[in-house]
């Protein structure tokens, strides 16, 4: 599929030593003239024009931008000494501070697993027959955050770990964490965001009102449409650098929250000039997950607020939950995630092929590299929509010529969930009777 005339390319890059050592040594074997960000590093990428505007900046980032490798934590993540947390919270809601690490488990501990060797064979045919170039599907229990399946599928070579290490950019799923940011700013989701523009191009100028062209949408309507210039305009407004990292914090990033080996924690670089910080808080930014983390983020809102570490082990008892949003924020979060595949960015997808037997909810991510034709789409979210069961993360790197992307890839492993660990629970109610 050709790019759109108008869109432009802007490059990134990432450390080497992030790349693993199998990936390295299959990227010193490939011919000189395959460029480097063809494998599964989905740098230089740029929003697609089509579910969500592209992004075509083309300058250099400005002097005093932070940056910070691949796995570690950015410059002051998570320090919220000037940001009365509370205040944003309900009632009987406290909200926690950056998410400390996870203890490591006992070797006895370990003896267990709680991943379902049956679904992650499904999970793995639906990745081959796809023919994906790299995906990474994660798959958790809503309730216990214990993991249900990982699985992993590169034609191109060794996946090299992409479910647990933060190889992709977050893309628009960090609207998500933006978007809780500016509700417990004091954004409400039927306030207006009027904007304009910002179909195949993102300017500074955009951030700015124009009576004439603007139109406006209630807030709610932000996340499902993935509306890059209408959030960037709000965080412009009511967040600050030191507001975003503090939240970022909390929703796990620059934190290693789980004892599994092969975990590298994801990073948010959060800009301080003002129009890199627009940029990052719509997505665009220097932000990097994994799919494990990707499930972290939905079932923090599947669950009402609060994170509770995945689980690895079936000797390990989940940690306690530590409330990251107030519960109201995450039950607007909710209804905006829900109509992201109702009436959304993922609506087309979840109407394709066997339906989901039950509802949904979740967050797209797309993001195009025109220059090497690699095509990144993710989507995170639980099932059913209304009372959370499952999690699922799914990332996907295509070239130009594609068989699946995310949204189906994340409805039909979230339906192989429901049908074969739906009937796991009905025999194990039969034979407790």
């Amino acid at each position: 599929m050709a790019p759109p005339r108008s869109v432009r390319h802007r490059r990134f890059s990432i450390p080497h030593d992030a790349l693993g050592p199998r990936l390295r040594s299959a990227l010193r074997a490939l011919p000189l003239g395959v460029p480097l960000a063809a494998g599964m590093l989905c740098a230089g990428l740029i929003d697609a024009a089509v579910s969500e505007p592209a992004h075509a900046r083309g300058e250099q980032p400005a002097a005093g931008v932070a940056s910070a490798p691949v796995g570690d934590p950015p410059p002051d993540l998570g320090r919220a000494d000037n940001e009365p947390a509370e205040a944003a919270a309900d009632d009987h809601d406290v909200l926690a501070g950056p998410l400390p690490a996870a203890a490591e488990a006992s070797s006895a501990a370990r003896a267990l697993t709680t991943r379902d060797a049956a679904l992650e064979a499904r999970i793995d045919r639906l990745l081959v027959d796809g023919k994906t170039p790299y995906g990474a599907v994660v798959v958790m229990d809503a309730h216990t955050s214990r993991v249900v399946a990982v699985a992993e599928h590169s034609t191109r070579g060794p996946s090299d770990g992409l479910a647990l290490r933060p190889l992709a950019p977050a893309a628009s799923v960090f609207k998500v964490v933006t978007a809780s940011a500016l509700l417990a700013a004091g954004v409400d989701a039927d306030d207006d965001a009027c904007f304009h523009g910002g179909r195949t191009r993102m300017t500074a100028r955009l951030l700015k009102d124009d009576p004439r062209r603007d139109r406006c949408i209630p807030f709610a309507d932000v996340l499902p449409k993935s509306a890059n210039v209408a959030i960037a305009k709000l965080a412009s407004r009511k967040l600050t650098p030191t507001s975003l990292r503090a939240e970022a914090a909390r929703w796990g990033f620059g934190v290693r929250f789980a004892d599994v080996s092969g975990l590298v924690p994801s990073s948010a670089v959060i800009p301080d000039e003002p129009f890199a910080f627009a940029e990052a808080a719509a997505g665009f930014g220097d932000v990097k997950i994994s799919a494990l983390h990707g499930a972290v983020i939905a079932s923090v809102v599947a669950n009402d607020g609060v994170l509770v570490r995945p689980v690895f082990d079936a000797g390990v008892e989940p940690d306690a939950p530590v409330r990251v949003i107030a519960t109201r924020h995450a039950r607007a979060l909710k209804k905006m995630l829900t109509e992201t595949v109702t009436d959304g960015t993922a609506r087309r997808a979840f109407r394709q092929g066997p339906r989901l037997p039950v509802s949904a909810a979740g967050k797209t991510g797309s993001l195009t590299d025109y220059e090497t034709g690699l095509d990144t789409s993710w989507f995170v979210g639980f099932a059913p929509a209304e009372a959370p069961q499952f999690i699922v993360s799914a990332l996907v790197v295509n070239t130009a010529r594609w068989h699946i992307k995310a949204s189906w890839l994340a409805k039909e492993a979230l339906r192989l969930t429901v049908e074969q660990r739906g009937a796991a629970q009905a025999r194990s109610r039969v034979a407790s009777r």
